[in-house]
């Protein structure tokens, strides 16, 4: 669910640009007015997406990591334990 929110938050992000840089492309009043409004909306529900989606996974321990185990080092056997002389 995290990563589908995540990758929404980038559409959206992509499409706040696109709005934000057409009003320099066409640099009308209007169009520069409703752009920068449109594409700020659009960018601040992407950033609460993401915010959601980080805090999401952080609350279920973010399960998809894995550490790999480092193989167990290989040591020599202690020498074995002297009872002392024979008995006679």
């Amino acid at each position: 669910m995290a990563k589908k929110m995540v990758l929404y938050s980038v559409i959206g992000t992509i499409v706040a640009m696109v709005f934000m840089a057409s009003s320099i492309i066409f640099p009308q009043p209007l169009l520069l007015v409703l752009a920068m409004s449109i594409g700020q909306g659009i960018a601040i529900f992407a950033l609460v997406l993401y915010l959601l989606a980080v805090a999401l996974d952080l609350q279920s321990g973010g399960g998809g990591y894995i550490p790999a185990e480092e193989p167990p080092a290989i040591e020599e056997p202690p020498p074995p334990a002297e009872t002392g002389p024979p008995a006679a």
